[in-house]
């Protein structure tokens, strides 16, 4: 299990930070296809593009921060 070394990662820490980003995904990826095929409703400021933005850019601090550098 290299890249679990390589991120510096349990099994299950590994686990819940993948399964958690890709829940939160195909969430907002549902939400976002029903808005489209039906406009009349607002996506809520929580799950919204901006916001689905800076929480991938937040994930993708997490992951190269806990990279090893040796």
């Amino acid at each position: 299990m290299r890249h679990l070394k390589e991120n510096n990662e349990t099994y299950l820490s590994h686990l819940k930070f993948a399964g958690k980003m890709g829940l939160q995904l195909i969430l907002r990826g549902t939400l976002f296809i029903l808005h489209g095929l039906i406009p009349l409703y607002h996506m809520p400021d929580s799950l919204n593009l901006n916001n689905t933005c800076k929480l991938i850019n937040k994930w993708d601090s997490y992951a190269k921060n806990r990279r090893r550098t040796d």
